[in-house]
């Protein structure tokens, strides 16, 4: 018994010293979320633009991978490096029926540092069920323009860098990064979009945005991946 009462005692002890170690690890947590310019809960997004004035989006998501985060205080760091801190890939809701919504991807263990970029990689999953709205897709939409249903996708497989130029200093606690996207300038962040001016050429009643799409609206597709890329922006909230 008293053998028994000392490996207890000193797995308790170990237990305490490992959970001690944890905490005073530097951790970045990462979110991202979107931001309507009526509201972080408003059911409609107000676009610049006359004509886009009777467009709402409805659903927004992404699918990510391979984020890396560039410590500014290591000259060994930067943003092509394979030490990925979020391997993914991840498929992100940002949008439902409207509302904006946040989503955390997790937190993870970096060295002490100053941190003011990070990047990563839009990313189709062709692992997703064929039913998923994000299967071989790395951006998609939905809404209506002037009462009309459209879908937008588009499947880029690029880096999105994404910095702020003050930094932060991650030394021995949990720091909380967003990366955060303003749907309110998807249409005019790089290029004015007029989203009136998108077609239903094969007349099925789905206005379809896409790369390769049927109904003629593959510039107004590339346009507005660009743009989405231009509207991020990375906070510590």
């Amino acid at each position: 018994m008293k053998h028994s009462f000392f490996i207890l005692m000193a797995s308790a002890l170990f237990i305490v010293g490992c959970s001690k170690d944890d905490n005073d690890d530097s951790r970045i947590r990462l979110t991202l979320d979107a931001l309507n310019a009526s509201g972080a809960n408003a059911k409609s997004t107000s676009f610049t633009g006359k004509n886009n004035e009777n467009v709402i989006f409805t659903d927004f998501r992404i699918s990510i991978r391979d984020v890396v985060f560039k410590n500014d205080d290591d000259p060994n760091s930067n943003l092509d490096t394979d030490e990925i801190q979020f391997r993914g890939p991840y498929q992100i809701d940002l949008l439902n029926d409207g509302d904006a919504l946040s989503q955390t991807i997790g937190d993870v263990v970096v060295p002490d540092g100053q941190y003011k970029e990070l990047r990563f990689k839009f990313h189709k999953d062709e692992d997703l069920p064929a039913t998923d709205k994000l299967f071989d897709k790395s951006i998609y939409i939905e809404g209506t323009i002037d009462g009309q249903p459209f879908v937008f996708w588009h499947d880029t497989s690029e880096n999105l860098d994404v910095g702020r130029s003050t930094g932060v200093k991650v030394v021995g606690s949990m720091v909380n990064f967003t990366v955060e996207f303003d749907i309110s300038q998807f249409l005019s962040s790089l290029k004015q979009i007029d989203l009136s001016q998108a077609l239903d050429g094969n007349e099925n009643g789905i206005i379809e945005i896409f790369p390769n799409d049927e109904d003629g609206n593959r510039d107004i597709a590339d346009d507005l991946k660009n743009n989405i890329k231009e509207t991020a922006d990375l906070i510590n909230k």
